[in-house]
């Protein structure tokens, strides 16, 4: 087994478990268990859980920078800005445990806090871009004001950060559809900005549902 395959299952093992179980129930023995391999072979890969959760996170940033690439061969469409909402609960889903702890972890350790900020930054100057090329496409309407923008790509990283945390504290059973509940709620907050021709594209493909 190469190196790189191991600390895949590594990693895979961890992600399943913390999303689980949570990352405090979770320690790097149960993860080599989860694994397949002996605890001496995690550690020749990795110094403690901490540093496993560093690498995961590194995985979540390069999964955002994937699901927010316009499509280069033409203006985006509707159909782009569907599927990037889905693409994005469905990410927030797969990696549930970090936004569930997003406090704590990054309360808890200073390298990750520091990343996820420089993250959380460039992820609302993204949005924001996404967002007028979107306006500038026909898809969204010209925005009222110069705040109009910076203010829905906040309300949209909000509701993609904290809805399922949201859910599962309110009780909610955690699962595929709380996700499609969180991907209908973000299309509901985009609806109202959408241009006509769009709007008249989303009722026709709802229609054909």
């Amino acid at each position: 087994m190469g190196k790189r395959s191991t600390k895949e299952r590594v990693l895979g093992a961890a992600v399943r478990l913390f999303n689980e179980k949570g990352t405090a129930a979770v320690s790097t023995n149960h993860i080599a268990e989860e694994a397949g391999i002996s605890p001496g072979n995690l550690y020749y890969h990795y110094r403690n859980k901490e540093e496993i959760i560093r690498e995961i996170f590194e995985r979540i940033d390069a999964f955002w920078g994937e699901a927010y690439s316009l499509p280069i061969d033409g203006a985006p469409t509707l159909g782009d800005m569907r599927a990037m909402v889905e693409e994005t609960f469905a990410g927030l889903w797969d990696y549930r445990f970090f936004y569930r702890e997003l406090a704590a972890l990054t309360r808890r350790d200073d390298g990750i806090q520091a990343r996820y900020l420089k993250v959380r930054d460039r992820g609302l100057s993204g949005t924001e871009a996404l967002l007028r090329n979107f306006v500038e496409a026909g898809v969204l309407k010209e925005p009222e004001d110069e705040a109009a923008i910076p203010e829905l790509a906040k309300t949209l990283m909000l509701i993609a950060e904290h809805w399922l945390p949201f859910a599962e504290a309110g009780g909610e059973e955690p699962g595929p559809a709380r996700v499609r509940e969180g991907a209908a709620l973000m299309m509901r907050v985009l609806r109202p900005r959408l241009t006509d021709r769009a709007m008249a594209g989303l009722l026709a493909a709802e229609t054909r549902r």
